[in-house]
């Protein structure tokens, strides 16, 4: 089943789980042109011994595609609590 993916409350990317790769896809969103609408940006594959990432633009991580990969590691590492921020310490 396919989720919606909300990035400063526009409908950025659809999320699906297929086995065992993550997909994530460009929504079909009017910030997107006719050519990224519904296309897959990035995948990464859990095959057991670790992950395999597909990335749309492979010859180099641009900002754009750090994001996705953060979306994309976020989703895949469902149970994790990240916290950053500044703490008393006592």
């Amino acid at each position: 089943m396919k989720q919606q993916i909300f990035i400063d409350d526009i409908h950025e990317y659809d999320y699906e789980l297929i086995g065992n790769q993550h997909v994530l896809c460009y929504s079909n969103g009017e910030q997107w042109t006719s050519l990224y609408k519904g296309v897959v940006a990035s995948t990464i594959q859990d095959d057991g011994n670790g992950l395999l990432l597909s990335l749309y633009n492979e010859d180099r991580l641009d900002y754009a595609e750090a994001e996705r990969l953060f979306v994309l590691l976020k989703l895949v590492i469902q149970p994790a609590k990240y916290e950053i921020g500044t703490k008393k310490l006592l």
